[in-house]
């Protein structure tokens, strides 16, 4: 039973990944890192589906290759991820805990992407 749950999980999470290479407020990459745990637990196939994915292997790829990611990428991304959070706090402005929480979120994200850049 515990099999099937996760492999409808890891599915939920591909398609949310698929939906946030489109959205700039869903997170592509860890949802489908989530998806990739969840299919090493039930089912290989779907790693292999989503690492042989034109579109999905990208987001994940570099993320676990030795070369890390590369610096052009690591910009793009960061950029992404500033603006949405800039965009959301701008929303949030009255509610100072969420903007402190987004902050640290987004300080949180950059210095664990930096550590992964090529080098």
């Amino acid at each position: 039973m515990r099999k099937y749950v996760y492999i409808v999980t890891a599915s939920l999470c591909v398609a949310l990944g698929f939906l946030g290479m489109f959205l700039p407020v869903l997170p592509t990459t860890p949802f489908l890192l989530l998806a990739i745990w969840l299919f090493m637990r039930s089912s290989r196939k779907g790693i292999k589906v989503i690492m042989g994915n034109r579109l999905l292997a990208p987001y994940v790829h570099s993320y676990f290759s030795r070369n890390g990611i590369p610096v052009p990428r690591l910009r793009r991304i960061l950029l992404t991820l500033w603006l949405t959070l800039l965009v959301a706090m701008a929303l949030c402005r009255n509610n100072l805990y969420v903007v402190a929480v987004l902050v640290l979120v987004g300080i949180g994200v950059t210095i664990h992407l930096y550590c992964k850049r090529e080098k």
